[in-house]
């Protein structure tokens, strides 16, 4: 994958790239199969988020999973959260898909990834199959995506938070991490909460702050992810310091998070880990378009500056802490 691409950027090859052999054609069954084992994760812990969101106590996971086994129906429950979040990452997903097509690169469909944690889903992605025809297409085929799922993100914001409710703060209690996209709502939307009240967010805000979370992440500026991809389109061969800087950065806020809470400084080193697997598998020096020398110009420059106000209202320094 850090392969440096140095096709000619010929019509002649660009049909040969696009057109697939019957032997590469896509096959739906996986994608199939694997978006509705994500609905079936999310419904189950979307349940188990509005059972407990209804509940002053709480219902404890045992309970849960012998409510479920009992009374099956009572999945229906987790469907507001699970149309959500996966509405959020097939914008998201489809945002990226739809930017391919129109550049004429090989992508697969969304593959959905279901996860036997409290979220019901590790994301999802796509697979480019071909190389990037010049700068212009790695820019809008990069911040596409998070884009679309972070305008998707914002009614589901809207709607959780008014369904959101005041409960009193027990010790030993989790709190969420706050990005400035929910501090602005919350303080259009939710009146202050009294003393010894705290707001504890619907499962539909729960998928939006999950949104925000990935949102963040992924444009970070680091070698093949969203982010990695908007910076080498914008500063090409310097976007290769750039994400040396941000992956110190995420050690940084490791450090940082021990401070607050043990948990919080596990979720940065786990980050910094896997950014680590991504250096070992496809390097962290992005590959080159097929024509890198065409400019972008101040259009895209002016969407790279949104794309950084939407990085700093996702983000999060510290996400989860007690």
């Amino acid at each position: 994958m850090a392969e440096k691409y140095s096709y000619p950027p010929t019509s002649e090859y660009l049909e040969a790239v696009v057109k697939p052999s019957v032997r590469e054609q896509q096959k739906y069954f996986v994608n199939v199969l694997l978006f509705l084992g994500t609905v079936l994760t999310t419904l189950f812990w979307g349940a188990w988020m509005s059972l407990s969101f209804e509940s002053s106590a709480g219902i404890d996971l045992v309970r849960y999973v012998k409510l479920i086994i009992g009374q099956p129906t009572l999945l229906y429950r987790g469907a507001g959260y699970s149309f959500a979040i996966l509405s959020i990452l097939l914008a998201h997903e489809m945002g990226h898909y739809l930017a391919c097509c129109y550049y004429g690169i090989r992508a697969t469909l969304p593959f959905f990834l279901p996860a036997p944690v409290y979220t019901g889903t590790f994301g999802a992605f796509i697979r480019i199959r071909s190389p990037f025809p010049n700068r212009r297409s790695l820019f809008d085929v990069g911040l596409a995506g998070p884009i679309a799922g972070f305008v998707v993100a914002i009614p589901f914001l809207w709607i959780g938070l008014k369904l959101s409710a005041l409960v009193t703060v027990t010790s030993g209690q989790v709190s969420l991490g706050e990005p400035l996209i929910f501090k602005f709502f919350s303080k259009l939307l939710l009146l202050p909460a009294p003393a010894g009240k705290e707001y504890s967010l619907h499962p539909i805000a729960f998928a939006a702050w999950f949104a925000c979370l990935a949102t963040s992440l992924n444009l970070l500026p680091i070698a093949q992810l969203d982010g990695g991809h908007v910076s080498y389109a914008l500063f090409g061969k310097k976007a290769y310091y750039i994400t040396w800087f941000f992956f110190s950065a995420v050690l940084g806020l490791a450090v940082y998070g021990f401070t607050r809470s043990y948990v919080a400084g596990m979720q940065w080193l786990f980050y910094s880990v896997l950014l680590l697997v991504l250096r070992w598998i496809a390097g962290f020096r992005h590959p080159a378009t097929m024509d890198d020398d065409q400019e972008i110009g101040l259009a895209r420059k002016i969407w790279g500056g949104i794309a950084l106000i939407v990085f700093i209202v996702t983000f999060m320094p510290v996400t989860i802490f007690s």
